[in-house]
């Protein structure tokens, strides 16, 4: 079996256990960031692998970087510390195959510094297309339908009750689940590390903008 060969059986291993791990604690953990999430990752970080010329054994360890990059929030139940966690996890977990150390530390940094809230510059190209996929999912559509998840699993308030759209208030998105659009959603465009990423981040915070106006519209009865 070739190292290629070896590797892709690796990462099939890997991908049934994260799978089961997010069924087995279904329920816990909000679904904004689910087992579908990590595939949307996935996906978003082979895109951008590609039109960014990653080569092709970084690409097989970005596979596993993304399958383990949120590995300890079904385990724990919460985002706190959530990138440092799984990034210890995601160790354990390759020792018991036949990595180098070398390739342990290559995915378990970018586990580590795809974290939002640790503003963590990414270390290799590999770590910035895990970054920018994670956080593309946090806009559009899409996006917007995990902010509403998010809000509702932490106990916020849907929106403001005189004003949806923060303009004239104060932001308070511990309160307001919408408010969330404005404190973090519309600033991740400019967080983009690669060309495609930055790309992709333009059109969908677009989307995202254009949906968020349209439910004030809807609660105000326009």
């Amino acid at each position: 079996m070739s190292k290629v060969e070896s590797l892709n059986e690796v990462i099939r291993e890997v991908q049934e256990y994260v799978s089961k791990v997010y069924e087995d604690n279904w329920g816990k953990y909000p679904t904004s960031h689910d087992y579908l999430h990590i595939i949307r990752v996935l996906t978003l970080a082979l895109k951008i692998a590609d039109e960014e010329h990653l080569d092709s054994e970084s690409i097989l360890l970005l596979k596993l970087a993304c399958l383990l990059h949120d590995i300890a929030i079904p385990i724990t139940g919460c985002k706190q510390k959530h990138a440092e966690e799984s990034a210890k996890i995601a160790t354990q977990i390759l020792k018991k195959y036949e990595f180098t150390e070398d390739e342990i530390r290559l995915v378990c940094s970018a586990i580590r510094e795809h974290s939002w809230s640790k503003r963590k510059k990414p270390a290799t190209l590999l770590s910035a297309i895990l970054q920018d996929a994670d956080r593309l999912d946090a806009l559009g559509v899409i996006g917007f339908a995990r902010m509403i998840c998010y809000g509702e699993f932490m106990k916020r308030k849907l929106h403001h009750p005189t004003e949806v759209i923060p303009k004239t208030r104060q932001i308070d998105d511990e309160r307001y689940t919408i408010d969330h659009v404005f404190a973090k959603l519309v600033k991740l465009p400019q967080s983009m590390n690669t060309e495609t990423g930055k790309r992709l981040a333009k059109e969908r915070v677009q989307k995202l903008l254009k949906l968020t106006e349209e439910f004030e519209k809807e609660v105000q009865c326009e």
